[in-house]
């Protein structure tokens, strides 16, 4: 199979919510991460916008999303039980909201955003990429490990929701 990676456009606000809508559903089964109106198009747009959300496109069909977000992550500031290896800095990569349409699960879409923010951190001269996921989040967890992230410790989202502490990932270039 053909994937092209590339930024998502405006135009395409509609296919990315069909695919942020897939992984809302498929999280609910487990747990409360994407259940209290995060992500929402406002933050999606916010993301097209700013040039940050990237998409993966099978024969120019979007199959997935992922934000990669340079600069000082306000929520990683704080970590709890463990440590960052670079201490939250301007000089990070963040990855967030890596989702993929139904359907196409399994097919290794998810590596494909890692090894992108890999190349994305370094054509940047960034010193270090992090991320984080719900402690019940078994397959982001898993996605991050075996593509060389370490784990760090725990962050708390600087949002208003309820259960906002999340496992934190960082990967050192």
């Amino acid at each position: 199979m053909n994937y092209t990676l590339k930024l998502v456009t405006k135009d395409e606000i509609d296919e990315v919510m069909v695919i942020i809508n897939d992984a809302k559903e498929l999280l609910s089964k487990d747990s409360l991460q994407w259940q209290q109106g995060y992500p929402n198009e406002s933050v999606m747009m916010n993301d097209i916008n700013n040039n940050e959300l990237f998409g993966c496109y099978l024969n120019d069909y979007l199959v997935g999303i992922v934000a990669l977000v340079k600069g000082l992550n306000k929520n990683y500031t704080e970590i709890y039980d463990g440590s960052w290896i670079n201490p939250a800095s301007d000089n990070d990569l963040t990855i967030h909201r890596i989702a993929v349409r139904k359907g196409y699960y399994h097919k290794k879409i998810g590596d494909k955003f890692i090894k992108l923010s890999l190349d994305y951190a370094k054509e940047y001269n960034l010193k270090s990429i992090k991320a984080d996921t719900h402690i019940k989040n078994i397959p982001m967890q898993k996605l991050l490990l075996n593509n060389g992230f370490e784990y760090r410790g725990i962050i708390y989202l600087k949002r208003d929701e309820v259960d906002n502490s999340r496992l934190a990932y960082e990967i050192v270039l």
